[in-house]
């Protein structure tokens, strides 16, 4: 009986461990997103109207109706007159693998 509770709570922090563990077959990255396009094995390439800008990052909506949040912030990206809400532009971005969902812009280009 004395053994009971010891083998229990080892058995339940082998178990947490377990499933703390990277699982070895997850490791590889899903392919482009959809309504975007892939330029190499980091960077890619979308085309969309901006829906909602913040001084750091700016949200645009894909044609394919897929929404991407592009990160701006410590990133040198000059636009002529400025970017606003209903801009269609072109982006090339670059996928966090450490923040789902935050794609930081490489270059940026509006098209009319």
């Amino acid at each position: 009986m004395k053994l009971t509770k010891p083998i229990l709570l080892v058995t339940v922090i082998l178990l947490g461990c377990a499933s703390c563990k990277n699982k070895a077959g997850n490791t590889e990255q899903e392919s482009a997103k959809p309504g975007t396009e892939e330029i190499n094995d980091s960077v890619y390439h979308a085309q969309g109207v901006v829906m909602d800008a913040t001084m750091n990052g700016f949200t645009m909506v894909t044609p394919k109706n897929d929404t991407l949040y592009i990160s701006t912030m410590d990133q040198d990206i000059a636009l002529e007159e400025g970017l606003s809400v209903g801009d269609t532009l072109e982006v090339s971005y670059t996928v966090t693998e450490d923040e789902p969902g935050i794609n930081i812009a490489s270059a940026i280009t509006k098209t009319h």
